[in-house]
């Protein structure tokens, strides 16, 4: 697949990702593919499935939608929103997480590295009862500074 239609495929397969088309990732990417996260670095398709598979495990209504995507030489640019519900913290307000993604294809046109920036701290950490305060006074804090 040319890398183009990679970063496209790989767009449509966040979209449309239920617990039953997990699975749909081993055709996109290398058998040894290589996805970081601010809470993962594994390789390993079977590793990336599990990812998957356990998002549905702890979130209710998960949806992936891509708003951006650009892709120059072998490497695709992603820009996309997560909403979901967590099932820990009960059935209240959705979270919404922005994020970027590159995926890089490899010379057999899938994907060989998937990496996700986007902010632990802001969209995980802050939201927890205990450790939360912290992390919004030092977000806070050094935005005012700049």
């Amino acid at each position: 697949m040319e890398s183009h239609q990679l970063g496209l495929a790989y767009k449509t397969f966040l979209e449309t990702l239920t617990p039953s088309g997990v699975g749909g990732v081993a055709r996109l990417v290398a058998p040894d593919v290589r996805f970081r996260d601010p809470i993962h670095d594994l390789r390993g398709v079977d590793n990336l499935r599990r990812v998957y598979a356990g998002l549905f495990e702890v979130v209710d209504d998960p949806q992936f939608v891509v708003t951006d995507c650009a892709t120059t030489g072998t490497v695709s640019f992603l820009r996309w929103h997560f909403t979901c519900r967590p099932r820990l913290f009960g059935k209240g307000h959705p979270w919404l997480l922005d994020a970027v993604t590159v995926v890089q294809a490899d010379a057999h046109g899938r994907i060989a590295d998937l990496v996700d920036y986007w902010d632990a701290g802001q969209y995980m950490y802050e939201r927890f009862r205990v450790i939360g305060p912290v992390f919004r006074y030092f977000r806070k804090r050094r935005n005012r500074v700049r």
